[in-house]
């Protein structure tokens, strides 16, 4: 029944969508959105612990997903967006992302440096856009004006209405914000916040609107580092009132970063504060950036109990419901509900002691005892065979690979990442992969620092793959001959 009300509707279809392009107007019955509040934490009533989704028609996501690949194709061809956004963009992730922020950080710690960092925290970003300000941007990268009219009415003219059951509020007009559950939106949003960054002048990436700006010094020069980020924040924060956006400083964070030899030795009686707004941030012990908790010297400590915490709670859930599961329910709940507690973000903290894999490891056995209803001092190794799973340290080589070969052969990968990496002897190894010897040159450096960085540690596993793995001509298969690869390591 399917295709023929397919073939029925889609003359309909098409016709509706090439008369909202051509008029440059945006059906009004499409711009009126449905809240449903969804709990973040059980049990609470505190309005602050519900999350807002919106439902919108699902036709105006079709029409919306058009005009998304139109608009991210002129982005990409004219090099609109800054290459450190990563938020919403093919190849890019806040994976990639950790990855380039703790290597650069690593390096900066190779060469005696400190790092300051800090994570700036935009109050309801994408919810107080202006719509005046973002058209007129829009305007200034080039889009035309018939195109600005389409997405004047798209903005404009929105409705929502909360959804309780089957009780709903007054409709409320939105006059301010990108569309929330909208396709566009998060495109929209980072091309609004892209004008801010010609006001930096430090380092910086952007994830949609999580901002962290950081610089490299020597220990003698660190006030002086501090009072350019400080200068760096007076411009944004002039930014922010000229554009509409709020940065809350009581939110935001700031951490030092380096080797714990270098940290000890800071005297923080000389260290200025870090002021953004006439409100000083206090320097922190860790952050939590993106995920990954950071402390001062990158000992992952944090990091790991947070980690341990998650999936013992995980795991705890699932737990009452272990003998009433059937065997393929239970692995299929494993891999998609505690395995990526353990692998987020795996390929940017390769520095790990001894003990901190073995921790790592006994985790991911935790896992195979909830599947299989193994006793706490069961072996697990001839289960884990069964299910085909690598032990902890190949497991998250295997995540340094797969990410190393996606930078390396997928176009949509951040330049950012790209650039670390160099082929020897034949510049068009990218290209000649069954011809070449795809050895890649490791970048020097002169402490365990760098050497523990994913720009060296990946290149180091790749040229110790087979070339026949490193000839692999899709990650599907690359990813299938690495398991393989591993697999028989680990039984040999």
């Amino acid at each position: 029944m399917i295709i023929p009300v397919s073939d029925t509707l889609l003359p309909v279809i098409t016709h509706i969508f090439n008369e909202s392009l051509i008029s440059n107007t945006f059906p009004t019955c499409w711009k009126d959105a449905q809240i449903i509040p969804l709990p973040k934490k059980p049990n609470s009533n505190a309005f602050s612990d519900l999350r807002p989704i919106s439902i919108l028609p699902f036709l105006s996501k079709a029409l919306e997903r058009l005009v998304h690949q139109q608009l991210t194709l002129f982005l990409h061809s004219n090099n609109l967006l800054s290459p450190f956004q990563s938020g919403f963009r093919q190849g890019h992730s806040t994976v990639t992302a950790l990855v380039k922020i703790t290597d650069d950080i690593r390096l900066a710690m190779d060469k005696q440096n400190l790092t300051v960092l800090t994570l700036l925290d935009f109050s309801n970003a994408f919810n107080t856009v202006d719509f005046d300000i973002l058209l007129a941007i829009l305007c200034s990268i080039g889009i035309s004006p018939s195109a600005i009219d389409w997405f004047h009415s798209y903005l404009c003219g929105r409705r929502q209405r909360l959804r309780v059951e089957d009780s709903y509020s007054d409709w409320l007009n939105v006059n301010a914000g990108v569309p929330q559950g909208g396709v566009l939106s998060p495109l929209l949003f980072s091309i609004f916040i892209n004008s801010l960054v010609p006001h930096i002048s430090s380092l910086y990436h952007l994830y949609a609107d999580d901002l962290q700006i950081y610089s490299h010094s020597k220990l003698i020069d660190l006030p002086t580092s501090i009072s350019i980020l400080n200068n760096d924040f007076n411009n944004i924060h002039s930014w922010s009132k000229s554009y509409g956006l709020n940065i809350n400083p009581s939110k935001s964070q700031v951490i030092i970063i380096g080797s714990s030899k270098l940290v000890s030795r800071i005297d923080w009686s000389l260290i200025p504060p870090v002021i953004f707004n006439n409100t000083v941030i206090n320097y922190s012990e860790k952050v939590k950036n993106l995920g990954v908790i950071f402390d001062s010297h990158l000992s992952w400590i944090p990091q790991l109990s947070e980690l341990s915490q998650k999936l013992f709670a995980a795991i705890g859930s699932l737990r009452r419901l272990q003998y009433f599961l059937p065997l393929s329910t239970k692995i299929a709940l494993a891999q998609s509900l505690l395995l990526p507690i353990l692998d987020y973000a795996d390929t940017c903290y390769l520095d790990l002691k001894e003990e901190q894999l073995n921790k790592l490891e006994r985790l991911q056995n935790l896992c195979i005892r909830f599947i299989f209803g193994l006793r706490k001092y069961d072996h697990v190794s001839d289960f884990r065979t069964q299910l085909k799973w690598l032990p902890i340290r190949l497991r998250r080589n295997t995540h340094i690979l797969c990410l190393l070969y996606r930078v390396l052969f997928h176009l949509d990968t951040p330049l950012y990442l790209k650039n670390r990496f160099e082929f020897l002897c034949d510049t068009h190894e990218r290209s000649l992969r069954s011809s070449s010897t795809l050895t890649l040159k490791t970048p020097s450096h002169t402490t365990s620092f760098y050497s523990n960085s994913f720009s060296v540690k990946a290149v180091q596993l790749w040229n110790s793959l087979p070339l026949s793995i490193r000839r692999a001509q899709s990650l599907s298969r690359f990813k299938k001959y690495l398991k393989a690869h591993f697999l028989s390591l680990n039984t040999s």
